[in-house]
């Protein structure tokens, strides 16, 4: 873990760089490692960028890792719309003037950043704490929107692959045996330390955990954390991710013996997990996979809202 971010506020969604570690994973293919990693292709003369980091700073570390591999940075595709995955690009389009490309949902709140923390407040006007860089990047300019399946960046041929539920349209991107898989899968640390990973969609994160060890590659890229090999490696990854979203949403279904409110539900499954919320940003990203479990409990048909007295409360159908 030498050279990655050691300090974030949460589940992989923001953190501090302090530096990356290159390593060439497939031949001409790279990852660069932090806090949040940077996929590098490189073909011939000229590199195309894996999501750029959380700011300048890593924007300026993976510059700088292309300098020192004497090649030209063409374009960045970005897998999802969390700012410490695309916020370095801003500082990268005015450097370089070099495009992006994004899938559908994800570039229309890359280009307008502020939907982010728009969303996490509830669709309200985000209060301050949610307008710093770790929730609300600057704004990018996206060449044109990516539709998985195979397909062609600035001459790179590439495969977009959807891997949607931590965010609501994110996508890997594979070049031959090797998929940049964006936030699909945390390690292990990231697990035990933040405890509630984020996801959005917990029914469709749990779909991208089963067919994510299915794909026909070697080596799977993560945001977080180190590049996994097919089989046993990958495997073991995704059930352990599985087995905390299941949990998580167990822990909800449990604590409705009787009607509660979403704030109710969250200190008590942030007490199951021994999770301090120090921060209102963690609250409200810890409330958004709270939610996610809510929505997948709710479609099974085990849950139901109830009003009562003026509240929003949660029942068991």
């Amino acid at each position: 873990m030498s050279l990655h971010r050691t300090d974030s506020i949460h589940l992989g969604h923001g953190r501090v760089d302090k530096g990356m570690e290159r390593v060439e994973i497939a031949k001409g293919v790279f990852q660069l490692r932090s806090g949040s990693n940077i996929g590098l292709i490189v073909q011939g003369d000229r590199a195309l960028l894996v999501d750029a980091g959380l700011d300048k700073s890593a924007a300026r570390e993976a510059l700088r890792a292309a300098e020192e591999l004497n090649v030209s940075i063409a374009a960045v595709f970005v897998t999802h719309a969390h700012a410490d995955h695309y916020g370095g690009v801003a500082y990268l389009q005015r450097r370089l003037g070099i495009p992006a490309y994004a899938p559908g949902l994800e570039a229309a709140i890359a280009a307008h950043p502020l939907i982010e923390p728009i969303y996490l407040f509830s669709g309200a006007a985000p209060i301050q704490e949610l307008r710093h860089k770790f929730t609300l990047a600057e704004p990018i300019q996206v060449r044109a929107v990516i539709a998985s399946g195979p397909c062609q960046i600035e001459g790179f041929c590439v495969e977009a692959v959807a891997l949607p539920g931590h965010a609501p349209d994110q996508m890997g991107l594979a070049i031959g045996e090797t998929i940049f898989c964006a936030d699909a899968i945390f390690p292990d640390e990231t697990l035990t330390k933040h405890k509630v990973p984020f996801c959005v969609d917990m029914d469709q994160t749990l779909g991208t955990l089963d067919q994510l060890p299915e794909m026909p590659y070697a080596r799977f890229a993560p945001g977080h954390g180190e590049a996994l090999e097919a089989g046993e490696a990958i495997r073991r990854a995704c059930t352990s991710n599985r087995q905390r979203l299941t949990r998580i949403r167990t822990c909800v279904f449990d604590h409705l013996c009787e009607p509660q409110d979403t704030a109710s539900l969250l200190q008590s499954v942030a007490g199951d997990f021994a999770l301090q919320i120090t921060s209102a940003t963690s609250y409200f990203l810890v409330r958004t996979t709270v939610l996610a479990a809510i929505s997948s409990l709710e479609k099974a048909g085990t849950v139901q809202p109830l009003l009562s007295d003026n509240r929003l409360l949660w029942q068991r159908a």
